[in-house]
């Protein structure tokens, strides 16, 4: 009787960590929410948004402004961004590519708002 309750214990535990919200397409084995999110979606809403905002934001870098700084514009408005060398994932970028960044809002009362990226696609 003890190894069967501890096989539908292991069952249960493992049918529990296959699983993701399925509201959407998701894939099968690979779970996680597939909505919208809330935060900035252009360089104007990351300027004007409160610390930790999410933001995903398609445009251009500029150009490079000091060591994992860079000058980005969404063709409006233009916002320093901060790149972690480890957060390109082998991706080069030109001047004249559009990408997309995803990250948060990294914002003080000293400075204008920057955006620190995670990610990067082109």
């Amino acid at each position: 009787m003890k190894k069967f309750s501890i096989i539908a214990v292991l069952a249960l535990a493992i049918g529990a960590s296959a699983s993701g919200f399925t509201g959407g397409n998701a894939p099968a084995n690979q779970g996680g929410f597939l909505g919208g999110h809330s935060g900035a979606n252009s360089v104007k809403a990351a300027l004007d948004a409160w610390d930790d905002t999410l933001v995903t934001v398609k445009g251009k870098i500029v150009s490079q402004v000091a060591h994992e700084k860079y000058k980005f514009s969404d063709g409006k408005d233009t916002i320093i961004i901060e790149i972690d060398d480890e957060d390109w994932g082998g991706l080069s970028v030109g001047p004249d590519e559009i990408i997309t960044i995803h990250g948060k809002v990294d914002g003080n009362t000293v400075r204008a708002n920057e955006i620190d990226v995670k990610r990067i696609t082109k």
